[in-house]
């Protein structure tokens, strides 16, 4: 087996060649960013709006990219391409780079721009057919403060911690709930209710990410005439749900049966959210 080579700042790396600093923020502090990207047959699915966020979240914590969005765009299919991949997943990492000790910015030391391609790993058809469960959290939505949008940070901890206690629960995933006991989101995904044949999700705030694959979500059921919105869901409302399912982009969409051990509906994937997953397979084969 080949070993992975790594965008680093311009350069192509064996995976154990590539490095950096113990003073990069981003190992220092978590001060940084990433995207995580798929690959579909060799074509990187929604590229333009993952790059959409990962400027806008750079603008928000006063980051200038050292890349153009096109020769971002160019290092991720070179990455691609030079591991010989086709069916892959992607991370972009952009942290604040090396800098001396201390919270103050240099804004003259250059960020630190990392890409990584591995094969995907995809989930068993039996556990789309099965469904999975879910692990919701009280009072435990963290936000960056004076930032009043949610992004994606390279601080996971809380997210890390919360993803482990779900695990060690018999969860596949763990959702958190703000102060208010309104629904977030997952560790690393979105989650979405059906009622009624009427779908909701959480609304994009500090709490919630604007998924790239939740909102594929939305303008396919809008595309097909479903009811679709997003507010403020409850605690109840996900038990009290027809039926539930997760997204990001390496699971796609995932149906979720159980949530703190209650069952929902009839405990098996329901047909909307199979029927949701079968056309967003399709909306990238045409």
């Amino acid at each position: 087996m080949s070993i992975p080579l790594i965008y680093l700042n311009g350069l192509f790396w064996p995976i154990d060649k590539a490095k950096i600093s113990i003073l990069d923020r981003g190992f220092a502090y978590g001060d940084g960013l990433f995207e995580t990207l798929r690959t579909y047959s060799n074509k990187i699915f929604r590229l333009d709006e993952h790059l959409d966020r990962l400027l806008k979240s750079a603008s928000l914590i006063f980051l200038d990219l050292p890349m153009t969005r096109n020769e971002i765009r160019s290092a991720m299919y070179a990455t691609i391409e030079i591991n010989g991949l086709t069916d892959s997943i992607i991370r972009i990492t952009v942290t604040r780079g090396t800098q001396d000790h201390g919270m103050n910015i240099n804004y003259a030391s250059p960020p630190t721009v990392v890409i990584y391609a591995r094969p995907i790993r995809p989930i068993s058809d039996r556990t789309y057919e099965t469904g999975i469960a879910i692990s919701l959290f009280k009072n435990s939505a963290p936000r960056i403060t004076g930032i009043f949008s949610q992004i994606k940070s390279c601080n996971y901890l809380s997210h890390i911690i919360l993803r482990e206690q779900a695990l060690k629960e018999g969860s596949f995933e763990g959702v958190m709930l703000d102060h208010q006991n309104n629904v977030t989101e997952g560790t690393s995904s979105n989650i979405f209710i059906i009622k009624n044949k009427e779908l909701k999700t959480p609304e994009v705030n500090e709490f919630v990410l604007s998924g790239v694959t939740r909102q594929v979500i939305l303008e396919l059921a809008i595309a097909n005439k479903i009811f679709c919105k997003e507010q403020l869901i409850k605690e109840n409302d996900v038990y009290e749900a027809d039926e539930v399912f997760i997204t990001n982009t390496g699971i796609e969409v995932l149906p979720v049966c159980y949530v703190n051990n209650h069952k929902i509906g009839d405990g098996k994937p329901g047909p909307l959210t199979k029927f949701l997953h079968k056309i967003f397979l399709k909306s990238f084969e045409e």
